[in-house]
Formats: structure tokens, sequence, C-alpha cells
């Protein structure tokens, strides 16, 4: 089974580059941070499936998508994700567009009300003005469904949006075509919550310190603004008081009594505010898992050795954290590369070119058929190699290399 698996590996390789899955796991790990990473592999509907021996295939193209946590459903008495009686979420899309695809009930699509497109409290709406929303949403005609994924029955169930409307009937029911782990693939860098389905975000953990800070920072900035500095004067020497306010420098102004005339400074930022503004940034930084550490600052109380010394070991510790989290990406970016490789290896139509890289820097030319699936599926491990997916300097890649020649190959002639 090498070969072939040495084949799928290359085709899954190929199909993450189609899809630009690069981009998807960068916004993934973003959602996981704020609130919780969720993304769907499944088969884009094309409209049709074709009959192959006692199954049906769809032919469409392979696809993973991040789900926004404001559109995930799932079950509300569930106390793990994995035991979840159904789980799925809320799709937008053009109502002509499920008008022609079969196995929609088309009457029901009809009844579909206009998606709503002012809802409040969603993150989208961040970044959206409500300015032009209403003419694109009636000149698309757009609707909101959900697409729920229900283990036992091994079946995709398609719904109104129950907050909009409710039918007594599915607008749409098929049997569920993909891996028995399902088409959600989930991303948390926290440990999980005993008997609750959802996770801790990790900025929940710096939240409140980030309110903090920000506000001792604006309240520091509005005070700086409020600082000025004004000319009190005699009311005797009015004339002495124009005559400084509008000579140049190095000037000289005749004045009858010089500390009749004073500069003072009003407002102004207090200092205790900058002292508590540096405490709150030390605290953010030890519950944040000292990424100054991580960014490279050395503490300044240290010298010499100590320096050397103290750095090395905060700098392992501080390397924990983050090795936990790339290892946790890892395995989940290989249950993803799982599941795009079980759609590779149970196509019966595929016909998948490839590339392979052999000695000599020449490209070898190698075809992925389904006549040349061999064993199950289920005897493959997906993996992601280490530190694969991080990149390398090509500074410190040549200096490697260098360190590698000078350091080895006497040896090896030594040895010969």
């Amino acid at each position: 089974q090498k070969p072939y698996g040495e084949l799928l590996g290359l085709a899954i390789d190929k199909t993450e580059r189609d899809i630009k899955l690069k981009q998807t796991l960068r916004a993934w790990i973003v959602e996981a941070i704020f609130a919780w990473g969720i993304v769907k592999t499944g088969i884009a509907a094309s409209g049709e499936t074709l009959e192959f021996g006692d199954t049906r295939v769809d032919p469409g193209r392979i696809y993973t998508s991040l789900v926004n946590l404001d559109d995930f459903v799932f079950d509300p008495v569930c106390t793990e994700i994995e035991k979840s009686t159904f789980l799925g979420d809320r799709i937008r899309v053009p109502r002509q567009l499920l008008l022609d695809t079969d196995g929609y009930d088309h009457d029901l699509v009809k009844q579909l009300p206009m998606s709503r497109y002012n809802i409040s409290g969603r993150v989208e709406n961040l970044t959206k003005d409500n300015a032009g929303q209403m003419e694109m949403y009636t000149l698309q005609d757009f609707v909101d469904v959900v697409e729920l994924w229900v283990p036992e029955a091994n079946a995709i169930v398609t719904i109104p949006d129950p907050t909009q409307i409710k039918f007594d009937r599915y607008i749409r029911l098929k049997d569920y075509y993909g891996p028995k782990e399902g088409p959600y693939t989930f991303l948390s860098f926290t440990p999980p919550v005993p008997n609750n389905p959802l996770p801790v975000a990790s900025v929940s953990l710096w939240y409140d310190l980030h309110r903090m800070a920000n506000r001792v920072f604006k309240k520091t900035m509005n005070q700086a603004d409020r600082q000025k500095d004004i000319v009190l004067y005699n009311p005797a020497q009015a004339d002495e008081a124009q005559d400084i306010k509008e000579a140049d420098d190095g000037d000289i102004i005749a004045s009858q009594d010089p500390k009749g005339i004073n500069v003072v400074s009003f407002g102004g930022q207090n200092r205790n505010n900058e002292m508590m503004l540096q405490q709150l940034q030390m605290w953010y930084n030890y519950i944040s898992g000292n990424p100054d550490q991580m960014a490279g600052n050395i503490p300044t109380a240290a010298k010499g050795k100590e320096t050397a010394t103290r750095s090395s070991i905060l700098q392992s510790n501080a390397n924990i954290s983050i090795e936990d989290a790339r290892g946790i990406l890892y395995d989940k970016t290989a249950e993803i590369g799982q599941k795009i490789g079980w759609f590779l290896h149970t196509d019966p139509l595929i016909n998948l070119p490839l590339t392979k890289r052999v000695t000599g820097g020449q490209q070898l030319q190698l075809w992925l058929t389904p006549e040349q699936r061999i064993g199950d599926f289920l005897k493959f491990t997906f993996k992601i190699i280490a530190r694969s997916m991080s990149r390398l300097d090509p500074t410190i890649k040549s200096r490697r290399i260098v360190e590698f020649a000078v350091n080895l190959v006497p040896g090896l002639m030594s040895a010969a």
C-alpha cells in the first residue's frame, strides 16, 4: 500500500493547493483564537448525481470552507460536541440556485422569505455598511437555509432558517456522502471544558486586561490633550504681554516687571496612570503566556551571563505554549487532509494528474485513477510532517546546509 499511499498524499497536496487551503487555515486559526475554529469539508453540489453500482456519487468539487460561529448549530442538550445528535450551519444562497438543483422541494423553496440583510449582533456587521445591502439582497434574491448532518441517520437534512419560517417537511433529505467523522473539523487552543461542548476562547483570558489597559491609555491621552500652557500677566502690562505673544525667537522686549508675566501649565497626564498602564501590560504578559519573551525582549535587570541563562530558560518555557498550539494545529490539519483523502479514495471516476520530484530535480508525471486504489482507507495514517508547515528563512537554511557539510562530510571521508 505504500506506493498508493504516496500517490494519495500527492493528490491531497494538490487538492489543498487548488482549493487554497492555506488561506482557509489562516482564517481558521484566527477564529480559534477569538471564538471557535470550525471548517466544513465536503463535495460542492453540482446539481446532479451519478449512479455507480449501488452508490450515488456527486461529481462536484472538494471544498473546505470556514463556518462562522454565528451560523453554526448543534444539539443544545449535548455535553460533548462529538455526542451531538446533529451538527449544521446556516447557509445564504440564491433562491434560483435551489430551484435549479434537483432534490430540493421547489414549492417550499418558493415560500422561503428573503434573507435578512441587517441582523444585529453578527460579527460581519462590524465591517459592513447598511447602505446598499438591501438592494443587493433584493437583486439576487438570497434565502437562508440550514443544512444539518445527522450521524445516526447518516443523512443530510436541509431546513429553512427557523428564526424566519418553519415548514412541516424538509426542503431536502439525502444520504450523507463523506467520512464517518462528519464534515466538520473543530480547532481550539485551550483544554476542553468538562460537560460543555463549547471551548474557552483564548482571547477571553486576556480580554478583561486588554479593556482595562485600553481605558487607562484612552484616559491618559485625553489628559494629554487637555494639557495647555497659557500666559498670565498683570493688567498693567497688557502691552508687554501682547509684544511677547507676537515676538519671535531671540527678540528683545522691554519690561518694567518681568515677574508680572508668567507661563503657567495646566492639565497633563497623571504619572500614576502611566505606572498603572505598565502594570497592566505586565499582568497581560503573564496571562497571555509571555509574548514579550517570544518576541525576543530580554529583561533589563539581568546582566552578562545571567542575561543569557535567564533568557534561555524563559525562551524554552515560552516555547511550550507555542509548540503545544503547533501540535494541535498539525493534528487538526491532518484531520482535514484525511477527509479530503477520503473523497479522493472513494471517487470512482477520479483521473487526477500529479507530478513527483525525483532525483536530479526532474518532475515525473503521475496519474491517480480508480484502478490504482489498493487496500482499506481505514488502514492509512494521516499526519503532518513536523515543521513542514513552517516557513524557514533562506539564510538560516543555507547556514544549516553549510554546517552539515562542514561537520559531517569530513567525518564520512575519515570513516571511508
